[in-house]
């Protein structure tokens, strides 16, 4: 892009930055993320700038004194860690904390904003390009994921996904291919979550190898930068090296051996490089096939997901509730709308754009088309993604937006212009406009859950479990999105949070919360269980109350407390707390 385009985006970097801190400033100024994910990330980075190494992700804190296997990789802590190490003999730990937490997101942001004005810019000129960077400084599911104090993985996620976006629009084939590979595997090691979108990559890349035989060396550098990274990356985070534990949920053994092999079939075959495509379709329909067994015979639990061993009873009372993580149609159709209306626009943009340009112009277009349809359709299967799908419909979105505004200077009849910016402005914040529409017919909320609504956030604020530091050290059983609260403002320890590698941790709980009151004992004093705290209006307290009428928390929430509970004094903003005898 241009200079004069470089600054516009770094000026609404800025601007953005600027209003993020300014209207979360609250929540900065609290210490604290802003989801249980932030909160424990946040514990997890202080114990490692404690001491604890750099191979051990295990949280002691949870499920003491075994701990709880974490799936997060020590990867991303290294920016937030350098900062509070350069910030704490200025400021201060807790100041240099949340100055780290401030800047690692919004830098992160702004990539993103540089990176997909680049790509706009590339496909349809400097209007494009701002346009695009404006509409991410907009964009709702991308404000939920990179504004402060918002530290959990998925601003990397995001921004490894647009940068490998990006480098298809890069013209030589080396270097983009090595940055493509790298993203990936960052991707990967980061979540899983990017295994899809990472084969959709593979995918397109194979079929512009099988059209164009000349294609072979992005790819072949995909791969061999891929491989690479992904190995190092396994390496120096893993102290077992091959002999590590198998997860499904991050990149173990069986995946590293996976990647290899396919690699190795890939890789002679692009070298060589055969003229018939059959023959190229033979070596790829190989890899896929080698691929497929290997991870099948090295773990073949992992084939059919992450969560696919997951304890039945933790898999009933608490993953099916993690709204984020199901499919499109077990959200509420506003959410659904709503979230959905960018991707959905973007794709149509793309495809009426495509449909229209020629030569190169179309040939990247319809590569737009490609992802942003894959974003969308995994945004349908899992709700978190759709900030992946997001990002990615913002470009042709913003194409067709500079489209439009070029057709509105020429045009000189007023109410076609008129429907020209009606247009461009729907185009820019579809969402809204959706929301909007849907205000006209609000769905009712009652008083009593508005208040309900009050209460609990006033319940699990910092201010208020902070209040719990009070009493002795010891070990709490609260509901799982309370716990990395109590950790992050405390020097308790919890049983268990919604964090499903703590499986057997997180079984007991539940069971004690639904069981009858002398099996719930039992299982307190056997996990050495100090203290039941609770906010009372918590979702997972009244699921209990619905499935287990007979259990110690319908019982409890009915007065009938029983004697071995001793109640304290309620504190913080309502935490009604129990100490175990």
């Amino acid at each position: 892009m241009r200079r004069t385009g470089n600054w516009a985006i770094f000026v609404i970097w800025l601007l953005l930055s600027i209003a993020l801190i300014i209207t979360g400033w609250s929540r900065i100024r609290s210490g604290v993320g802003w989801d249980p994910d932030d909160q424990l990330r946040l514990v997890q980075l202080r114990d490692f700038l404690n001491g604890q190494g750099w191979f051990d992700n295990r949280q002691y804190r949870l499920n003491p004194p075994e701990g709880a296997p974490m799936h997060w990789s020590r990867l991303i802590e290294l920016p937030l860690a350098a900062l509070v190490l350069l910030g704490a003999p200025l400021v201060g730990q807790v100041q240099a904390e949340i100055v780290a937490s401030t800047i690692v997101p919004l830098s992160l942001f702004g990539l993103i904003i540089f990176l997909l004005a680049y790509i706009a810019s590339r496909v349809g000129g400097q209007v494009a390009g701002i346009t695009a960077a404006v509409m991410a400084a907009i964009s709702g599911p991308l404000l939920v994921q990179l504004r402060p104090m918002r530290i959990d993985h998925h601003g990397w996620q995001i921004a490894m996904a647009v940068l490998a976006l990006a480098s298809l629009f890069h013209a030589q084939a080396r270097k983009a291919g090595i940055v493509l590979g790298v993203a990936l595997a960052v991707w990967l090691h980061i979540s899983l979550e990017g295994a899809p979108m990472a084969a959709a990559f593979f995918l397109f890349l194979g079929w512009q190898w099988l059209t164009h035989r000349d294609a072979a060396a992005r790819l072949f550098w995909t791969i061999t930068s891929f491989s690479a990274a992904s190995l190092a990356l396994f390496l120096g985070t893993q102290a077992q090296g091959f002999g590590a534990s198998v997860y499904c949920d991050t990149v173990s053994p069986p995946h590293i051996w996976t990647i290899l092999a396919a690699s190795g079939c890939m890789l002679p075959g692009l070298m060589v490089a055969p003229r018939r495509a059959a023959w190229r379709v033979l070596i790829m329909l190989s890899a896929g096939v080698v691929a497929v067994l290997v991870l099948g015979l090295r773990a073949p639990e992992c084939l059919t997901g992450a969560f696919s061993t997951l304890d039945p009873l933790v898999r009933e009372y608490w993953y099916v509730y993690v709204q984020e993580g199901m499919p499109i149609w077990h959200q509420s159709p506003d959410t659904a709308a709503i979230l959905l209306a960018g991707p959905v626009v973007g794709f149509g943009s793309s495809l009426y754009l495509a449909h229209k340009a020629t030569g190169q112009d179309r040939d990247r277009l319809i590569t737009l088309s490609f992802f942003t349809l894959c974003g969308l359709i995994l945004s349908l299967l899992v709700l978190r993604t759709v900030s992946v799908a997001s990002a990615y419909a913002i470009i042709p979105a913003a194409l067709l937006v500079a489209h439009i505004f070029a057709r509105y200077r020429r045009e000189n009849v007023p109410l076609r212009r008129v429907l020209c910016v009606v247009a461009m402005l729907f185009l820019v914040m579809p969402s809204s406009w959706l929301s909007s529409l849907m205000d006209i017919w609000p769905t009712p909320q009652t008083a009593q859950e508005v208040k309900r609504e009050k209460s609990l956030a006033a319940c699990e604020s910092a201010q208020s479990v902070a209040a719990l530091g009070a009493l002795p050290v010891g070990q709490f059983i609260a509901p799982f999105d309370m716990a990395p609260m109590i950790l992050a403002r405390t020097e308790h320890s919890a049983l268990a949070s919604s964090h499903h590698r703590n499986a057997r941790a997180m079984r007991d709980h539940i069971q004690v919360f639904r069981s009858p009151p002398a099996l719930s004992h039992r299982l307190l004093n056997k996990r050495g269980i100090d203290y039941v705290a609770v906010c009372a209006d918590e979702e997972e307290l009244a699921d209990y109350v619905r499935k287990d009428p007979d259990g110690l928390w319908a019982r409890m929430a009915k007065g009938k407390v029983p004697d071995w509970l001793v109640p304290l004094p309620v504190m913080g903003k309502g935490i009604r707390v129990w100490r175990v005898r």
